[in-house]
């Protein structure tokens, strides 16, 4: 069960500012200023809710084998909420002023490895026979039968679209390795294909079918079978930096 979306956390306190605003310019003045002190309780609200997804999720994965418990999110999500506490607090004067400065000098370099590490691990680390990037563009693929092969996509500033509806996936397992940076990558895989989806994201958002997973840092692994024995199995490593990816199954 989610607790709430993010997004529409975030949508209604910009439909709250726009409606301020809004007012001021037609005379209606509003005194909010006692409330720029609270803006932490956002982040409290946002860290809650990855918390409570990651724990709805943990219950679903009891029945399901082939689901890990998405560590990344829960400590995102507590990483959140701890800031939110730690903001709050120094705008109501509790916690000194310094300690935000300070947590961020070993946060950021932190992300840095983080990202660094997501990017060197994975059974791809070691090379692909091909690579495609798209830098500022975009590339497709889909549109008319082709065949798949191992191979990486890399999306910064730029686009990828797949569609695997189309290919012929050979038998045994493909390596799919994909990275968005500040980009977006969309795939679309046969609903009876066996996948197995290992996702990072950073300051970015992936969805894998059901799955939704985005914050500052989150990790899932996913096995998904759909009851198919078929001989082709599909891996996908996806890692999103202020960026995004979708994977989405669709009927033949």
């Amino acid at each position: 069960m989610r607790f709430l979306n993010t997004r529409v956390i975030l949508g209604l306190v910009i439909i709250f500012l726009g409606v301020v605003a809004l007012l001021e310019r037609l005379g209606y003045t509003l005194d909010i200023s006692g409330l720029k002190n609270y803006w932490p309780l956002i982040l409290l609200v946002i860290g809650l809710n990855w918390i409570i997804n990651a724990l709805g999720s943990r219950k679903k994965a009891k029945g399901d084998p082939g689901a890990f418990f998405p560590w990344g999110h829960f400590l995102s999500g507590t990483l959140v909420f701890l800031l939110g506490i730690i903001y709050l607090g120094v705008n109501l004067e509790i916690i000194e002023e310094n300690i935000p400065r300070e947590l961020w000098k070993f946060l950021l370099p932190a992300i840095l490895i983080i990202i660094g590490i997501s990017l060197l691990r994975g059974k791809t680390a070691g090379g692909l026979s091909g690579g495609r990037i798209a830098l500022m563009g975009s590339i497709e693929a889909g549109k008319a039968p082709w065949k798949l092969e191992s191979s990486s996509y890399l999306a910064f500033m730029g686009g990828v679209d797949l569609d695997l509806t189309t290919a012929e996936i050979p038998d045994g397992e493909t390596v799919l390795d994909l990275t968005a940076i500040m980009g977006g990558i969309d795939v679309k895989i046969p609903s009876n294909l066996p996948v197995i989806y290992e996702g990072t994201a950073v300051l970015g958002g992936v969805t894998f079918l059901n799955h939704e997973d985005g914050g500052l840092i989150t990790s899932k692994k996913i096995e998904h079978r759909d009851g198919s024995n078929s001989s082709r199995v599909l891996r996908l490593q996806a890692r999103a930096f202020m960026g995004g990816i979708e994977i989405k199954a669709v009927e033949n």
